[in-house]
């Protein structure tokens, strides 16, 4: 463990895992095309009755959240720019790692450049061989805005936190952060619950500490949590959301919604266990979480924490993430949903075991002196991140679809019917697609034309109706 050669190629191995999700996933971005599923229909609202309208009648008619409503109202449709939804998962993944960075640059600072990267590296490497849905993650734009922008904006939101703190407190750049900082929770809360759940239950965990156990009322976390509060409010009075509830019978029952969130929460944790490289990596890290403990790391405060108050404050945001899907629609939380669960799992476990780490070097369990990773631990991990890369089948179905020329075939495809649709007529008869890749197809149109998604692409291309043709034989 004394050779340089070993911690270098153990680097360069992390980035090369990396690579190995971030490449396949960045070039099938360009592949991508609106989905018969919302993106159509979200146009269609928006051309019709003008973008702001669209805003007041699914606030009304269907959902609260209005700031992914804002965003997917305005998707490249709208403006007429078809090849836009080629760079929407491009973007969106960029924007989930760029978020990491930037809050891996806070949990971390004051160690090198290459470690804040390498752990960002693994990470995301972690969180896309755990995810259960690629398509929901990154190629679905309804999803995309809905669950991954507003993970992202947490991640880049805790950083902004921390980030506050040290600030000097003269001159604007304060207040300006505050308002910052404010719109970003206004923009989490306002896309979606499973993280507008996590978002206020966090500002009044860490507000809560604040004022209980370290006798201090910051009002920065106040102007948050109030901002939260409002926000919840905006959306939950929503008429929409009456109407979306209404429709499921199974949803509003909190005592069946607890147990069921609880009984998820451990199946799950169990299978994070074992799809991603958790464990050997928590063991690799253990020395950098010894380092940011240390007396004179500029981050240790933000781990002298109780590690037995963190560990419950963890488990429960965790589980409370699973309970909107089971009061809203009596159901276990979708694919999407745990997508995000497994990206703040793996976050929250971070910063939960460098607590640990604190509290254990506190008490002298853990000399820092005497600490050596065991020199097959680099070894274990790498086995173990092929095993997860392998057996992920969201990270394989991408691969076939690249390698095999699934995704070329749909896209040639899509953009034929494309020309098809711009040609004019009331009735098209369109030809289904000879391949539907799972890592970017979520739904097309129906043989029935009076189907919600053809009367949304018939009515964005000015046809009366749009009817699939089942049985053509070509």
């Amino acid at each position: 463990m004394k050779s340089p050669i070993i911690p270098i190629a153990t680097k360069l191995a992390g980035f090369g895992f990396f690579l190995a999700v971030f490449v396949p996933l960045f070039i099938l971005s360009f592949f991508n095309h609106p989905s018969a599923a919302d993106d159509y229909c979200f146009a269609d609202t928006a051309v019709r009755e003008g973008f702001w309208q669209a805003q007041v009648y699914y606030y009304d008619w269907w959902t609260g959240r209005y700031f992914s409503n804002f965003l997917v109202h305005g998707n490249p449709l709208v403006w007429g720019w078809y090849d836009g939804f080629r760079l929407i998962p491009a973007l969106s993944i960029l924007g989930l790692l760029g978020s990491v960075f930037s809050l891996m640059s806070e949990l971390l600072r004051g160690q090198r450049i290459t470690t804040i990267l390498l752990t960002t590296a693994l990470l995301f490497f972690s969180m896309m061989v755990a995810q259960q849905s690629t398509v929901e993650a990154f190629f679905w734009t309804a999803a995309v805005a809905s669950y991954t922008v507003p993970t992202a904006l947490t991640f880049y939101l805790l950083a902004v936190m921390i980030r506050w703190y040290r600030l000097p407190a003269a001159g604007l750049i304060r207040p300006l952060t505050v308002v910052w900082a404010s719109f970003l929770v206004f923009a989490i809360v306002g896309s979606g619950e499973t993280n507008l759940i996590l978002l206020v239950l966090l500002l009044l965990a860490i507000a809560g500490y604040r004022l209980l156990f370290q006798r201090t009322f910051d009002p920065f976390l106040a102007g948050l949590v109030l901002a939260a509060l409002i926000s919840s409010w905006l959306l939950f009075r929503a008429p929409g959301n009456a109407v979306r509830m209404g429709g499921n019978p199974h949803s509003g029952d909190f005592v069946a919604s607890f147990l069921g969130s609880f009984g998820w929460l451990a199946q799950s944790v169990g299978t994070l266990l074992l799809k991603s490289p958790l464990i050997p990596l928590s063991l690799l890290f253990v020395p950098v979480a010894l380092r940011l403990t240390r007396s004179g790391s500029p981050v240790r405060h933000l781990f002298q924490l109780p590690a037995w108050l963190v560990s419950i404050a963890y488990v429960g945001l965790l589980a409370a993430m699973i309970f909107p899907s089971y009061y809203g629609i009596g159901l276990p939380p979708a694919f999407r949903t745990m997508n995000v669960f497994y990206d703040m799992a793996l976050v929250g476990w971070l910063f939960t075991l460098t607590v640990w780490v604190n509290t254990l070097a506190r008490q002298g369990v853990i000399h820092s002196e005497r600490l050596q990773v065991p020199v097959w631990a680099p070894a274990l991990a790498g086995v173990w991140m092929l095993t997860s890369l392998y057996f992920s089948r969201p990270i394989r179905l991408v691969y076939n679809d690249l390698l095999r020329g699934h995704a070329a075939t749909y896209n040639r495809e899509m953009n034929a019917r494309r020309e098809q649709l711009l040609a004019s007529g009331e009735s098209l008869r369109i030809r289904p697609i000879s391949v539907y890749p799972p890592s970017l197809f979520v739904e097309d149109i129906n043989p029935n034309p009076q189907h919600l998604w053809n009367k949304c692409q018939a009515g964005y291309y000015k046809h009366k109706t749009i009817l699939l043709m089942m049985n053509d034989k070509r």
